[in-house]
C-alpha cells in the first residue's frame, strides 16, 4: 500500500542506522546506563507528511492512503482502479482547480475517513471560496463511481463546489457514463445497486445543481447538512432506479428544488426503496425557476418507501406524490408507500395552501401530522423568511434571501422543551441498512425517533 508520508519512510531509515551502529561495534556496551544513547535513545524527528500536486491524470492503481493534514492540489482527474482502495486521512483537504474541473472516477474504493475535530474537505482555494462564487462557481466534477465500484464512504467530510461543466477532456464523457459535453455534472453519481454508499456527519453545500444523483446503490444519509444545493434547479438527494437506503436525521437547508427526491424511473432489478424520517427541511423549492416544481420531499415513477417524522418549514410544497391532480392517478407503489407524522410550517397562505400539494396526488396531509403552530426550535425565527413573485412568461416566487457561508451554524434547530413537535412523532420506522461496514467501522443509523425533526431536545 502507498501511503504520501515521508515520516515513514525516514523514521525506518534512521532506525536501520541504528541497528547497524550497535550490532557492528564490539566495544559497545548496551547496558552501560552512562551512555548518553540509553538513557536518551534517539528519536526520529516528526516531519510533516508531504503534499499532493496533481497535474496530469493519476491512477492509483494499489491501495493508498493520503495521510492526515496534507494539501492535496487536485488539478487533474483522479482514477481508483477496480479493487483498489483510496483513503484519506483526518485533516486533508482537497483543492480543486477550477480551470480544470476535475473529477474523480471511482472503479474500486473511497474512503474519506475524518473526525468531528479534523474534517476533511474537498472544496477551491482560498481565493475562490467567496460569497460572491456561491451558486456561481463549478469548480471539480465530482465523485463518479462506476459499475464495479463496491464501497464510497464520506464521514465528517466538508463537499463544496462541485457540478463542473463537462467536457470532451473528462473520463467520465471519453467513457460514455451518460453524460453529456457541456452539462454539469453531479457532485455524486453511483450506477450499481450493490455499490455500498455511507454519508454520515458531513456537510455538502454551494452546488450549482444536483447534489448526489445515486443511480444505484445502497445508500446511508445520516447526520449530515445539505445547504443552498441548485442556483435555480437541483435536489439535495436526486435518486433513481436501483438504489434503496435510509436518509434519516439531516438538515435539508435552502435546496433549490427538494430535498430528497426519488424515482424508479427506467425500472431496475432493484427497485428504488428509500426511508426518508426525521430530518428538517427549511426553505425548500423556491429556487426552482418552473412552475410546479420545488419542494420539500418528492417520490416519482414506480417508486416507493416511508415519510416520517421530517419537519418542513417554508417549503414550496409539501410531501408530493406525482400522479395526476384530477384524477389522483399515480405510477407511484402507494400499496408500498407510508406517510405520517410530519410537522409542517408555513409563514403564509400560499405556502400553508401547499402542505398538500396542489400538483400531486395528495389532497390531505396525514391525520397524524401537525399543521398548525411553529415548530419550536431553540434559535431559529421561522417567521423571516420571506418570498416574493416574479412576474414573467412563467411567474414564480423566488426567496428573498441572503447567501453566506456556513449561515446555518448561527442557529439552533434542536427543540424547546414546550415544542409541539417534542413528543410527536412515530418511533416504528426501521432503517433500511442499519449497520454498513466498510473501512474497518460500523456506520450505524438509528430507528426513527418519537420526536419529528432531526435533532430532538437538547
Amino acid at each position: 500500500m502507498k501511503t504520501f508520508n515521508s515520516l515513514l519512510v525516514k523514521g525506518l531509515l534512521i532506525l536501520s542506522t541504528l541497528f547497524v551502529v550497535v550490532s557492528c561495534s564490539e566495544d559497545t556496551d548496551i547496558l552501560d546506563n552512562d551512555d548518553p544513547d540509553v538513557d536518551n535513545p534517539i528519536v526520529p524527528e516528526e516531519e510533516e507528511a508531504e503534499d499532493i500536486t496533481i497535474t496530469e491524470v493519476y491512477e492509483i492503481t494499489q491501495d493508498e492512503t493520503w495521510a492526515a493534514g496534507i494539501t492535496v492540489n487536485f488539478g487533474n482527474h483522479v482514477v481508483i482502479k477496480e479493487g483498489v482502495t483510496l483513503t484519506i486521512e483526518p485533516g486533508v483537504k482537497v483543492l480543486a482547480d477550477k480551470d480544470v474541473a476535475p473529477e474523480f472516477i471511482i472503479d474500486g474504493n473511497l474512503h474519506a475517513l475524518g473526525t468531528a475535530e479534523d474534517p476533511i474537505y474537498f472544496t477551491v482555494p482560498t481565493a475562490d471560496r467567496t460569497e460572491a462564487n456561491i451558486f456561481n462557481l463549478q469548480a471539480w466534477g465530482g465523485f463518479i463511481c462506476t459499475s464495479t465500484a463496491k464501497t464510497f464512504v464520506l464521514d465528517h467530510v466538508v463537499m463544496e463546489f462541485a457540478n463542473g461543466i463537462l467536457t470532451d477532456e473528462h473520463i467520465s464523457i471519453q467513457r460514455e457514463l451518460g453524460f453529456e459535453v457541456g452539462d454539469p455534472s453531479y457532485g455524486f453519481y453511483s450506477e450499481n445497486s450493490e455499490t455500498k454508499v455511507v454519508v454520515h456527519n458531513s456537510t455538502i453545500a454551494y452546488m450549482v445543481d444536483d447534489a448526489f444523483r445515486p443511480e444505484g446503490g445502497q445508500v446511508s444519509f445520516y447526520n449530515n447538512v445539505f445547504a443552498f444545493i441548485g442556483a435555480t434547479g437541483g435536489e439535495a438527494l436526486n435518486i433513481k432506479a436501483g438504489t434503496t437506503g435510509d436518509i434519516a436525521y439531516n438538515l435539508f437547508y435552502h435546496i433549490a428544488t427538494n430535498g430528497p427526491k426519488w424515482s424508479n424511473k427506467n425500472g431496475a432489478a432493484v427497485q428504488t426503496n428509500i426511508n426518508a424520517y426525521n430530518n428538517t427541511i427549511v426553505s425548500g423549492g423556491w429556487r426552482r425557476s418552473k412552475s410546479g416544481r420545488g419542494g420539500s420531499v418528492n417520490i416519482e415513477e414506480g417508486a416507493r418507501g416511508k415519510v416520517f417524522n421530517n419537519i418542513i418549514v417554508n417549503c414550496r410544497y409539501g410531501v408530493r406524490i406525482v400522479g395526476d391532480p384530477e384524477t389522483g392517478d399515480t405510477n407511484v407503489d402507494m400499496e408500498n408507500t407510508t406517510i405520517g407524522n410530519q410537522f409542517y410550517y408555513g409563514y403564509n397562505d400560499i405556502i400553508q395552501n401547499e402542505f398538500a400539494p396542489s400538483n400531486g396526488v395528495l389532497k390531505t396531509v396525514s391525520e397524524s401530522s401537525i399543521t398548525t403552530g411553529k415548530p419550536g426550535f431553540v434559535n431559529f425565527n421561522v417567521e423571516a423568511f420571506k418570498i416574493e413573485a416574479i412576474e414573467g412568461e412563467e411567474a414564480f416566487y423566488t426567496p428573498i434571501e441572503t447567501v453566506k457561508f456556513d449561515d446555518w451554524a448561527q442557529y439552533d434547530f434542536h427543540l424547546s422543551a414546550t415544542a409541539a413537535a417534542k413528543d410527536a412523532g412515530s418511533d416504528q420506522v426501521v432503517p433500511m441498512y442499519k449497520s454498513i461496514s466498510v473501512a474497518g467501522k460500523n456506520f450505524s443509523v438509528p430507528n426513527s425517533a418519537s420526536y419529528i425533526g432531526a435533532f430532538g431536545t437538547k
